[in-house]
């Protein structure tokens, strides 16, 4: 049975760029604290949250843990059709405002005071709920621009050539913070150089 807290984006293809859209995909919600992924053919990527994680292992980007149950990239046509299922938002936020809730109806001599709480946990709850959906919709749409999200707006062939042979065999070997992809060019750059 499909979640009532599901959303989905949909957006027509012009090419059939499954691959580049599947792996563009997963390299742009790495380091999101997804709990796992499953490809089915080329067709279909389910990506799963969890809904709670050991406060280190989260991030500001977290689009999963205690929001996401699952999301679903799927391919039908010429269409991507793309749906986050927000069930662990929801229930974070009754807790919340159950939690919330208890205390401020015990101990409030004022009725008032309780409507006040649970309108500001409420409000911040379905804040929080827009705000993930958004970040959702961002990666889908960097994504469907071919973007990644790592690799910023810099022209790296540019930067990469100007580097030291000693500062692309560091960036190969993984001694920065760039990414696989930056690394990946780096080592182009340098057999370029040998080739040249």
């Amino acid at each position: 049975m499909k979640s009532p807290f599901t959303i989905s984006y949909k957006k027509k293809l012009d090419k059939q760029i499954k691959e580049d859209i599947i792996n563009l995909f997963i390299i742009n919600i790495s380091g999101t604290n997804y709990k796992k992924i499953e490809r089915i053919n080329d067709d279909k990527l389910i990506v799963k949250g969890s809904l709670f994680n050991w406060p280190f292992e989260n991030s500001i980007m977290t689009l999963w843990v205690g929001f996401c149950k699952k999301a679903e990239l799927v391919f039908k046509n010429n269409y991507i059709l793309y749906s986050v299922d927000y069930t662990y938002g929801v229930v974070n936020l009754l807790l919340a405002i159950l939690v919330g809730g208890i205390p401020a109806l015990l101990f409030s001599l004022d009725i008032n005071i309780y409507y006040y709480i649970m309108s500001f946990i409420l409000g911040i709850g379905m804040l929080h709920i827009i705000f993930r959906l958004s970040l959702h919709r961002q990666v889908f749409i960097n994504t469907l621009k071919l973007k990644n999200r790592f690799k910023g707006n810099y022209s790296w062939t540019e930067i990469l050539e100007n580097k030291t042979n000693q500062e692309l065999k560091d960036i190969v070997r993984g001694n920065t913070t760039l990414t696989l992809e930056v690394q990946k060019m780096a080592k182009e750059e340098i057999d370029r150089r040998r080739n040249n």
